[in-house]
């Protein structure tokens, strides 16, 4: 058997389908142990799984993360430099405090990196380690600005500033995986047809521990077709407007509303509405009609393996790109947040609910995705690479002093479903 390490940002998007992965690899005998700089419900944890939350800067961790609802607000370059400069660089950084000495501990025989947490890459190349790295969104979301000479020559030169600082002095650039990058939808969904030799696409995975208290019997009693509304777990700055204007589409309409946000942001709401802050998605999603979100890739990923078609409102960052595809597959209809309009969301609502068109198509979606394989397939592709010969110019000898140098203690370990504070 073999042991892996998940290096998971502070965004729990990025983090949900590694824990369908990891509880897939569980149940076939490996050890499994994620590393982030915030912790998750601990019922969200696989059982026999162990979550290590590393050391990290409260205050920075906390700006950075106030950061991300500046992204409606901001456009272009900015958007990159928002991005790269101000939240993957230092979460890279505030990582590599302490995760090469958890690494350097726990001996994994893959670390699985996010594909915006370069610290996972970094502790690999200097250990020698065999790296994959995990997508959540299809490729591509920049679109053509990455291939800007300008952009791109900024790009590389952040980030070999940040391989050097963390002991990598290799010209390469050594973020992801050269060996693997697993995608979580389907080449058809992702426009993808032949795609690069690396990239894997496996679907959706499901599996993940998804507990909790839903009022199942209201949702029973309810009348008329069922919408699911999420804005996800960021864009703090901008719920109260976007559920206000749901509350104002649907108040008055013949359907029921399921809102995946905390009760406190308004202070009233209509008796169409059952709003809770954590909402069971997958299982609930079984039982909707329709969806209506941001982009966030769990949620439109879950609302196409039940056959629903999607009102998507893209606010920043890839949801735009996450649009597209759902408008190119027929499987949706796109409002921009910035023209929102209430009579716009109701017809939307309106024609998403009565075309079946919508629904044929997301069904074909559907199927892509199971051909794909998901955490079946993912599992095989990891297990794969863990009985691989370890390349052995994965790092030179000074690369791999690094790492003795910044050796410390850590209390880490695995048992039922835990999370730990590395101290």
């Amino acid at each position: 058997m073999s042991r892996y390490l998940f290096v998971v940002p502070p965004f729990f998007g990025h983090i949900s389908p590694t824990l369908s992965v990891g509880a897939a690899l569980l149940s076939r005998g490996h050890e499994v142990m994620w590393a982030g700089l915030q912790g998750i419900a601990s019922d969200r944890v696989p059982s026999g799984g162990t979550f290590v939350v590393l050391k990290s800067d409260p205050e920075e961790l906390e700006r950075i993360l106030r950061r991300q609802d500046d992204g409606p607000s901001v456009g272009g370059a900015e958007v990159l430099k928002l991005a790269l400069e101000e939240t993957y660089i230092p979460l890279g950084r505030m990582m590599m405090r302490e995760l090469p000495a958890l690494a350097a501990h726990y001996q994994p025989d893959v670390i699985v990196n996010d594909c915006i947490c370069f610290a996972g890459a970094f502790c690999a190349y200097l250990m020698g380690v065999r790296c994959v790295t995990t997508t959540p969104v299809p490729p591509d979301v920049m679109g053509s600005a990455m291939d800007m000479p300008r952009i791109r020559e900024w790009q590389e030169r952040l980030i070999r500033d940040l391989q050097r600082e963390c002991g990598i002095y290799s010209d390469r650039v050594v973020i992801h995986s050269d060996l693997m990058n697993i995608v979580f939808t389907s080449k058809l969904f992702a426009g993808i047809a032949e795609p690069a030799g690396s990239l894997q696409f496996v679907g959706p995975v499901r599996g993940r521990p998804e507990e909790g208290d839903f009022d199942w019997k209201r949702l029973e009693e309810s009348a008329g077709q069922r919408i699911f509304i999420s804005l996800g777990t960021l864009l703090v700055d901008i719920r109260r407007a976007f559920f206000r204007k749901m509350v104002e589409a649907f108040r008055d309409q013949p359907v029921t509303i399921v809102a995946a946000t905390d009760p406190a942001i308004l202070e009233e709401w209509p008796e169409n509405f059952i709003v809770q802050a954590y909402v069971p998605q997958a299982r609930v999603l079984e039982k909707m009609d329709m969806v209506i979100c941001h982009g966030g890739f769990n949620t439109v990923n879950d609302a196409l393996l039940n056959e629903l078609p999607i009102l998507i409102i893209p606010i920043a960052y890839d949801h735009f790109h996450t649009a597209s595809l759902i408008e190119r597959a027929g499987c949706g209809i796109s409002i921009r947040y910035k023209r929102l309009r209430i009579a716009d969301v109701q017809r939307a609502a309106d024609r998403l609910l009565e075309d079946k068109e919508y629904r044929q198509n997301a069904a074909r979606v559907k199927e892509s995705f199971r051909q794909s394989g998901g955490s079946v397939r993912a599992v095989e592709l990891l297990e794969e690479v863990a009985g691989r010969p370890v390349e052995a110019a994965a790092g030179d000898e000074g690369d791999r002093r690094l790492v003795d140098d910044m050796l410390f203690g850590g209390n880490v370990g695995s048992n039922g479903g835990s999370i730990k504070q590395n101290q």
